[in-house]
């Protein structure tokens, strides 16, 4: 009877102590969980989302302005320096090869500061640019003052690209065509705020003694519009501090999928019932790497940067051309025109972020060449010598760039994930190609100011060769290279 009561005792002993240490046990482990979770970065609250992509889409409209301030102001600023646009439109060639190395820049250390510091950085550069360049009193200041526009404007351009991804993650194509509209919009602004201030006389005359001491008032406009941006960013930084976000996580910061084996559109598509189309295939590799995944490089590389180069000359020089065509255009009235395209380019995205979600995008860039042909032929033709040509053709250039862009980069990422590496090359690419146009044109404009649709019917010949290949590589792959 004693032992059966003893063994009792031991055993409940031996039960408490085993209660005890799986208490102990489950207490660690919610610690451990508790402190996993603290260290995984949080999802970010709806709130901030909407207040970071409103400020986002601000910044990239100030972006738009910025850039494209010169362009409208370039014949003033020759005649300001007293020299030829064959030297003054060196400052688009300093300004898009900085471009490139603010871009580069903000691939290095996005990885260690702040997104919303980079911004703030970028905005400030920019604004302070604006303020300054009226006022350069030498033509290497100016050049020197294009160069932190470009700048600023790469380090700006490549960090918000990447930012609105971050914060929708697969919710993100809607807010990216947003970004894309915001920009075109913002492209309209400097034409409309510095036309009324050029010179409105024949362009034979010199117009430096007439509009110096004006032509600080549209920079100043646009320098305190993106003082605006600067301030809200500011403001963002200060009481809605970012933070990169866990990608691919739902609430409860389980990871849903990693990007490796999320599915692409065109997977979706292809498989089912049958498998993959190239699932059998062997995959041909140089040094770790297909040789598919090279060509579709290669091809991105090669369509957006001969695009971007067209699209980026025809905005600098178009006033410069209606200035120093047949008819000899004034300086305000030579900008009216091109805020004519650019108001065709804001008007073409708008319809696109609709079209696109219903047509086919490799159809809109059909389209697109279309009307770049179209539209650059009626200006190789007819608009030396037409007005109403010259508005036409303008427009329709307009809208025939408005879509290139986002239409080919939702075609190619359902074959190709874009990485830091392939958005880098684009880069790179693209600026040394735009770099180069200006000296090219800004040496014939003066003389022949057809010059520049021979440089868009290159751009558009080596596009249309670019889009040819990859439609008919991309018809053979049922997988997304990554």
């Amino acid at each position: 009877m004693v032992n059966f009561q003893l063994r009792q005792s031991l055993q409940g002993i031996s039960n408490l102590k085993s209660d005890e240490s799986n208490k102990t046990l489950k207490m660690a482990e919610k610690q451990a969980s508790e402190k996993r979770k603290k260290s995984q970065p949080q999802p970010l609250s709806r709130q901030t989302k909407i207040l970071t992509t409103a400020a986002i889409l601000f910044g990239n409209l100030v972006y738009g302005r910025s850039f494209n301030t010169v362009s409208p102001a370039l014949d003033n600023m020759r005649s300001k320096y007293g020299t030829t646009i064959e030297a003054i439109s060196v400052v688009f060639t300093i300004s898009t090869i900085m471009y490139c190395c603010g871009a580069i820049l903000c691939g290095f250390i996005s990885h260690y500061v702040n997104r919303q510091l980079v911004v703030l950085f970028a905005i400030t550069a920019l604004v302070t640019s604006l303020y300054i360049m009226p006022y350069c009193p030498t033509i290497t200041m100016f050049f020197i003052c294009g160069g932190m526009v470009g700048c600023s404007a790469g380090l700006h351009d490549s960090s918000q690209m990447v930012w609105m991804i971050e914060i929708w993650q697969h919710k993100a194509g809607p807010f990216i065509q947003a970004q894309h509209l915001s920009y075109a919009i913002g492209t309209v602004i400097p034409t409309v705020i510095v036309a009324p201030f050029l010179n409105k006389n024949d362009n034979t005359t010199d117009s430096s003694a007439t509009d110096a001491s004006t032509m600080h008032i549209p920079f100043l406009i646009i320098g305190t519009l993106g003082s605006l941006a600067l301030l809200t960013h500011f403001l963002l930084f200060t009481f809605f501090r970012y933070h990169t976000p866990p990608m691919y996580a739902n609430e409860n910061f389980e990871l849903i999928d990693n990007a490796k084996s999320v599915p692409s559109p065109v997977e979706t598509e292809l498989s089912g019932g049958g498998g993959l189309i190239n699932q059998q295939q062997e995959i041909v590799t140089v040094m770790g790497v297909s040789v598919r995944k090279i060509k579709l490089v290669v091809i991105t590389v090669v369509f957006l940067g001969a695009y971007q180069s067209m699209e980026v000359s025809t905005m600098q020089f178009l006033p410069t051309f209606g200035q120093y065509s047949d008819l000899k255009m004034t300086e305000s009235a030579s900008s009216y025109v091109l805020t004519g395209l650019n108001g065709m380019f804001a008007f073409g995205r708008l319809i696109g972020t609709i079209v696109i979600f219903k047509v086919r995008p490799e159809i809109i860039i059909f389209i697109n060449f279309i009307f770049v042909i179209t539209g650059n032929s009626i200006l190789l033709i007819w608009a030396n010598n037409s007005l109403t040509m010259f508005w036409l053709g303008s427009m329709i250039l307009g809208m025939g760039f408005s879509t290139m862009f986002p239409s080919f980069c939702a075609f190619i990422e359902k074959y190709l994930v874009f990485t830091t590496s392939v958005a880098s090359s684009i880069c790179v690419f693209g600026s040394l190609v735009s770099s180069v146009y200006p000296l090219i044109i800004g040496k014939f404009i003066e003389h022949r100011a057809v010059v520049l649709t021979y440089t868009n019917f290159l751009s558009a010949s080596v596009s249309i060769v670019a889009m040819i290949w990859v439609y008919q590589l991309t018809r053979k792959i049922g997988t997304r290279e990554r």
